[in-house]
């Protein structure tokens, strides 16, 4: 029989421990069989010495086994109590010697002081516990046989009674065998219980994923100590904890030698031990120098503990957590659980590094499109003004007044500039009808800097729209204003306002010449249709009439992102 003890009673443990129960038994299922095994062979010794029917048959044999049956089980649980590696190993012999005492007992004893049913039951969650369906199978089969065997052996022919009884103790045998194989097969398909899985799950970029993954997991497995290596991108970095505060490593890769495990595994440097799990789940020996180096075990200070590989897009890298209470071969299964909760965040911190760079590029593209839209225009028909003056003075006209205008745009248009600085700052509110007036002050100076008409036609409306909506509204009319003068040659431009459940409308109407078309599409204006889109907004041209409406719809939630 294969060795490899499980962790399937490692998860409602952890959930004992959580509720204040203790930590002794804490993912430790090779303690529970041990402790289970010693109670066992006390109370039945204790059982058969109270009942003077017992045993039936051959009381010396009986109780000489019964007596090196005790003393055996109390050898296991001195010998495994704090030692994975015996546990492992004796793991296989001590299930079979379970089977041979159980054959003997069902041989030896009869009636209610015999042990053969919970025998029968401890046996099973032995091996459902400690491997897995097959190996549950495989006891199941052979107890069942060594049973049916040895009761039809000791009955009596003229018995009918007892091998009645027999026949369904053994029916009995096989249903509860049927439904501890369930368990064999389904124990690993529940995941590990940790309670510090939230811990996992702050990808904040305020600390390294190395720091919070290696503290997650420190506490998931209550190690005292840990370090972390980790490569990414042709960088190696190291991080050790001890006492609850993180180091960096100084390691280069030529200190670090030896493949990256797969899977998580046991290691004792110091006995150069280690334990890990093949493809079938079967506990197998390693050399821990194959994957811990012994120049890197030096450096990171390793002793005995769990290395948990992690694996992901980022990079890759070894986890050692040390100093661990109770440590035992359930702790492979909880690395598991471990390595993945780690890649996840690994990856989480990565997405949100990704999601805050792209954010940023937004914001300075926004900025970027708002300048455009306001300082540049501005400037630019500030130099149309200026060409204008210069005109007027070759013609020795008075160029005063228009100076003075000129000065008067350029302190609305700071005016204008501070105030996009302060909403910069912050969010708020603002009522429609306010952008009303604003649209109506901006209409009245882009006449005056561009030398045309520009009016606005606002519906009253009681509806509140975002700050960025403010702001967008107002540049979109600056920037369509600007075109329909500079590229249409427009020479009257009528704004009108109004509103929709939930959006606001503008419609920019010129005179100008119409605009490019591609077959019978109007071509957008590329500045207009990225600040619209960003906006989550709408936008037609349409012709007719010798004028060109320019019509927009802002919804007024998505304008506020």
């Amino acid at each position: 029989m294969s060795h490899g003890p499980g962790g399937g009673l490692c998860a409602s443990f952890h959930m004992r421990y959580q509720r204040g129960v203790g930590n002794r038994l804490q993912h430790s299922s090779s303690r529970v069989i041990a402790l289970g095994r010693l109670l066992l062979a006390s109370l039945f010794l204790l059982a058969i010495l109270v009942d003077f029917s017992q045993p039936a048959r051959a009381p010396a044999i009986a109780y000489a086994i019964l007596f090196s049956y005790l003393a055996f089980a109390t050898a296991m649980v001195v010998l495994t109590w704090n030692s994975w590696w015996l546990d492992a190993r004796t793991a296989g012999p001590a299930h079979a010697i379970d089977i041979v005492v159980f054959s003997a007992l069902v041989a030896l004893t009869r009636g209610y002081t015999s042990p053969s049913f919970i025998y029968f039951t401890f046996l099973l969650l032995s091996a459902a516990i400690r491997w897995g369906w097959r190996e549950t199978a495989l006891t199941a089969i052979l107890l069942t046989l060594l049973y049916l065997v040895t009761g039809l052996l000791g009955t009596p022919d003229d018995n009918m009674l007892e091998l009645q009884h027999f026949l369904v103790r053994t029916a009995h045998f096989v249903i509860l065998a049927l439904i501890l194989m369930w368990f064999g097969i389904n124990q690993w398909s529940a995941p590990i219980y940790s309670a510090s899985e939230h811990l996992f799950a702050d990808a904040s970029l305020d600390r390294s994923p190395m720091e919070s993954g290696l503290r997650s997991a420190m506490e998931a497995v209550r190690a005292r100590s840990g370090s972390f290596i980790w490569l990414e991108a042709g960088k190696l970095s190291g991080l050790a904890m001890r006492g609850g505060e993180p180091a960096p490593i100084a390691i280069s890769e030529s200190q670090v030698s030896g493949a990256l495990s797969a899977t998580p595994f046991l290691y004792d440097v110091r006995k150069n031990r280690a334990l890990g799990r093949d493809a079938e789940r079967n506990l197998q020996a390693m050399d821990p120098h194959e994957t811990i180096a012994g120049r890197s075990a030096g450096i990171l200070g390793l002793g005995e503990g769990i290395a948990i590989p992690v694996h992901c897009v980022a990079g890759e890298g070894m986890m050692f957590l040390e100093d661990i209470s109770n440590l035992s071969v359930d702790h492979i299964d909880l690395g598991q659980q471990i390595s993945a909760n780690i890649a996840a965040h690994f990856q989480s911190h990565a997405l949100l590094k990704a999601a805050e760079e792209n954010a940023e590029a937004r914001s300075r593209l926004s900025l970027a499109r708002d300048l455009h839209d306001s300082v540049v225009q501005f400037l630019a028909g500030a130099a149309f003004r200026i060409e204008a003056v210069k005109r007027a003075v070759v013609a020795k006209r008075d160029v005063e007044p228009d100076l003075n205008e000129l000065k008067q745009l350029m302190l609305q248009e700071q005016g204008e500039l501070r105030s996009f600085i302060s909403a910069l700052r912050g969010q708020s509110q603002v009522a429609l009808n306010e952008l009303g007036r604003d649209l109506k002050s901006l209409c009245a100076r882009l006449s005056r800097q561009w030398g045309m008409s520009c009016s606005v036609n606002a519906r009253p409306g009681k509806l509140m729209i975002p700050a960025r909506l403010h702001r967008d509204a107002q540049q979109l009319v600056r920037e369509a204003v600007a075109n329909a003068v500079r590229h249409a040659g427009a020479k009257t431009v009528t704004v009108e306002l109004g509103s929709l459940p939930g959006a606001v409308l503008l419609d920019v109407i010129n005179d100008g010449a119409e605009y490019p078309r591609t077959g019978e599409t109007f071509e957008m204006p590329r500045s207009l249709r990225e600040r619209v889109d960003r906006a989550g907004g709408e936008m037609e041209i349409s012709r007719g009439m010798g004028v060109t409406r320019l019509s927009i719809s802002l919804p007024v939630a998505e304008s506020s992102l």
